[in-house]
């Protein structure tokens, strides 16, 4: 019998904030502690089975976070929404995976005069991604205790430096009830899925955003470029990619003027990664390589994390995290066009 059963919680988190860059260093350990509230749905549904081999929890969590250093840090709110697909539903212990992103109030951002240490946010708004998988167990059918261990990263997306980020893993405690008591459909494995219509995708990026770099009294400068990249379908609802993309960071070129550098401030790099097609909902991370890189100011390898949303066939639009390593270099938005 198909449901959409209504589950609230509540759980603690503990962990610690990770010290990756220098000047963080200079601040004393810092073991953050949080406190979450959810509200959610369990799509008990055919459809969702045949989607995944699994039922996906949705919903959205208000959080309050103390990074045990209140002069220096703060402390923040952390309002998110969350996809969590449930496995192994037959058994009374399950496995959950939690993806999420959403925004934070941070309340103590960096001051030249009266907070000078914090190098981790400036901002009081900020973004928030969380990723995390754990254990979740049937006490009753009503009532489930959770276990999980989770990595999160707070950081305005290059709005305004100094933007370290927050970057911590914790570990995450819990219980969730539901209205109704909960009964999950006995249904059969899906092991071959019928692939989608157009197992390959050739798309043409453009994206605009704002550096996150302090550049002379500056720490806003203008970002954009274009990127191509060819993705083909390889089962399930996955698919690897291939690319390539050119940017230009304005933060580069008054730089090379500061040093008096003999070097053009352009980028451009090879990207390669994988992405879940969900529906009009595409996730995506690849990995750049830069092969053309005159002015060397980083690694030469970099992350990126997407989301779009499709919609047509042919138009997306949506928003992407350029960091290498731990932090953050821009939150870009794009918008791009499928070719046949």
């Amino acid at each position: 019998m198909e449901s959409k059963p209504v589950l609230l919680g509540i759980s603690a988190d503990y962990g610690f904030l990770l010290k990756h860059s220098e000047s963080l260093r200079q601040i004393d350990d810092s073991y953050p502690l949080g406190i979450r509230l959810d509200v959610s749905k369990l799509l008990l549904t055919r459809k969702s089975w045949e989607f995944c081999n699994c039922y996906p929890r949705i919903g959205v969590s208000l959080a309050y976070w103390n990074w045990d250093n209140a002069e220096v840090l703060g402390s923040g709110i952390v309002p998110l929404a969350y996809l969590e697909p449930y496995f192994l539903t037959q058994k009374r212990t399950n496995l959950f995976v939690r993806m999420g992103l959403g925004g934070a109030y941070l309340t103590n951002p960096f001051d030249e005069v009266t907070n000078p240490r914090n190098q981790s946010y400036s901002t009081a708004l900020a973004f928030s991604i969380v990723l995390g998988a754990g254990l979740n167990y049937r006490i009753t059918d009503k009532l489930n205790f959770r276990l999980a261990a989770k990595y999160s990263h707070i950081s305005n997306g290059g709005v305004s430096s100094p933007n370290k980020g927050l970057n911590f893993p914790t570990l995450s405690i819990g219980v969730n009830t539901s209205l109704v008591p909960i009964t999950y459909p006995n249904l059969p494995r899906i092991s071959k899925r019928k692939p989608p219509e157009d197992r390959t995708r050739l798309s043409l990026v453009h994206f605009s955003g704002l550096s996150n770099a302090t550049v002379g009294e500056r720490d806003r400068f203008y970002v954009f470029g274009f990127s191509g990249n060819y993705s083909r379908w390889v089962g399930g609802r996955s698919a690897l990619t291939i690319g390539t993309e050119w940017a230009v960071d304005f933060s580069r070129r008054e730089q090379i003027k500061l040093e008096d550098a003999d070097a053009a401030f352009p980028q451009a790099a090879l990207l390669v990664g994988h992405e879940f097609w969900l529906g009009r909902i595409t996730f995506s991370q690849q990995l750049g390589i830069y092969y053309f890189n005159q002015f060397r100011t980083t690694d030469d390898v970099y992350q990126r994390y997407g989301l779009t949303y499709s919609f047509n066939k042919r138009l997306f639009a949506g928003f992407n995290l350029k960091a290498h390593r731990h932090v953050a270099d821009f939150f870009d938005l794009r918008i791009g066009y499928v070719f046949k």
